[in-house]
């Protein structure tokens, strides 16, 4: 709904929180968990197998998380604690970490991160053949940017071994 103090828009064209984008994209892809994986398969090309069930998390604190429902710690296995995701489709042979950015860039050290993600998420489930991919996610206005700003605006996020 549009508001006049907001120069007759919604809130959400004015928001640049990634939780509040973040937040939108879990909404529609809870709906269809395996629609929605296949759409982030197909959109960054990652060639993942699709067969079996999706579930989708949100705000994903994945080792602290998936340590305590084994009984174990993060702290203690010297795992982040509080390494959070920000959207994570979860299927039977493939997680797709799902990181986003609104405004600022991803930063070299946050790529080096999302590389060590891949492997450590793998090693942790413990799953053979489990392939874990991370996707870069931003609004269409942070791309509408990248031209004025040139390359240093966007990282891409590298996959697998820190290509």
């Amino acid at each position: 709904m549009a508001i006049k103090y907001l120069n007759d828009h919604p809130w959400s064209d004015w928001s640049r929180d990634e939780r509040f984008f973040c937040a939108v994209l879990f909404e529609h892809g809870r709906r269809d968990p395996a629609g929605f994986a296949r759409w982030v398969n197909e959109t960054a090309a990652l060639g993942l197998s699709m067969a079996g069930g999706w579930d989708l998390g949100y705000e994903v604190c994945f080792y602290r998380d998936f340590l305590w429902q084994k009984g174990r710690s993060a702290r203690s296995e010297g795992y982040p604690e509080k390494r959070t995701f920000d959207l994570c489709a979860f299927g039977e042979q493939a997680i797709i970490i799902l990181e986003a950015k609104v405004c600022e860039p991803f930063t070299s050290t946050q790529n080096e991160e999302f590389s060590a993600d891949n492997k450590k998420v793998r090693e942790l489930v413990g799953r053979q053949g489990l392939e874990v991919k991370t996707v870069a996610l931003a609004s269409s206005k942070y791309f509408d940017n990248f031209d004025k700003q040139g390359s240093s605006m966007f990282t891409q996020v590298v996959e697998g071994e820190g290509r």
